[in-house]
């Protein structure tokens, strides 16, 4: 309940009937502020029965006490305090109808919550603690537990919420062979918006062929299209990679020796679409049937290519 306390507001009438006058007074209170707005209409005057005055007060006066937490008894005891001032835990039974058995509990935990104090004697007198002062103590403890829950909920939870196992359904293709492979991979940078990003570790003429005129049309709508190749002599053609800088930019990454392929293409449209190629007869690169490929349409993933692939993009150089 404690939210409420700073963002709940309502619209309370006022009436100052209790003390021979009656003035509606229309205000905007907030709910700590309730407490010690509506007992200081009353707190003037003690009045002769304490059931007669109990059975007066305000509906919205109890729920507010109610929601803060208090119980029916607790309610009724710090009511009684207020409305009549100090009294034993034998008058405090007496007049409002607790156990006797259950008033000792009832006053500690409302001393515990400094609503009341007790003064020593025999027997112990308790009285109330003013309603404005225990509203003010109510409130900051509240912003605390806000800012302990603040706290957890930003740091804690939040670091567990990121490290969760997050099981996604996402739409997953497998293509065989090099010339349908080469048809998907047209056919997604033709329904690019804004990026093809286009990474080889492999490229043999005939990809070439096939890539030039969607690349070429995709370039014309105004999409961003960048080719990055990690250059390994044994898989990569020069000529076929030089070919393709008539229709985009590119960028070239030298491997430090032949023994160190990547043996991966990528091709990731507009943060969305992703088709992975893998090379797997390294002994034969250049035979289409070498390769298989896999098409997954998931932002996530997607986003993670468009990092990676930027990341090497700076380091490249370009032709």
């Amino acid at each position: 309940m404690f939210f409420r306390a700073f963002f709940y507001r309502e619209f309370l009438r006022v009436s100052l009937d209790t003390v021979g006058c009656r003035v509606d007074a229309p205000l905007y209170v907030t709910y700590f502020s309730q407490i010690p707005l509506i007992l200081a209409t009353r707190f003037t005057q003690k009045s002769r029965s304490t059931n007669a005055t109990m059975s007066r007060i305000d509906e919205n006066l109890h729920r507010i006490l109610k929601d803060h937490g208090l119980t029916e008894y607790e309610i009724k005891t710090y009511l009684k305090l207020v409305f009549d001032g100090p009294a034993t835990p034998f008058e405090i039974s007496e007049s409002v109808q607790i156990p006797y058995a259950r008033v000792y509990g009832t006053l500690e935990g409302l001393e515990k919550r400094k609503w009341i104090r007790a003064r020593p004697g025999r027997p112990v007198v308790y009285e109330a603690n003013p309603p404005r002062s225990v509203a003010e103590l109510e409130l900051e403890q509240k912003q605390s537990e806000m800012v302990a829950f603040t706290n957890l909920m930003k740091q804690d939870l939040q670091a567990i919420y990121e490290r969760r196992e997050v099981v996604k359904n996402i739409s997953l293709w497998v293509i065989h062979g090099g010339d349908k492979i080469s048809d998907k991979i047209g056919e997604i940078v033709s329904t690019a918006k804004t990026r093809a990003y286009l990474q080889f570790a492999t490229l043999i003429p005939k990809d070439v062929e096939d890539l030039r005129s969607p690349l070429k049309a995709a370039r014309e709508r105004g999409v961003s299209v960048k080719i990055l190749s990690f250059v390994n002599p044994r898989f990569v053609d020069q000529k076929s990679l030089s070919l393709l800088s008539d229709e985009a930019e590119v960028g070239v990454i030298q491997e430090p020796n032949e023994e160190s392929p990547k043996p991966y293409n990528v091709c990731a449209v507009d943060g969305r679409d992703t088709v992975l190629t893998y090379l797997w007869n390294l002994e034969t690169p250049n035979e289409p049937g070498s390769r298989i490929a896999f098409r997954l349409t998931d932002e996530e993933f997607a986003g993670v290519m468009d990092r990676y692939f930027e990341y090497y993009w700076l380091k490249a150089r370009r032709i």
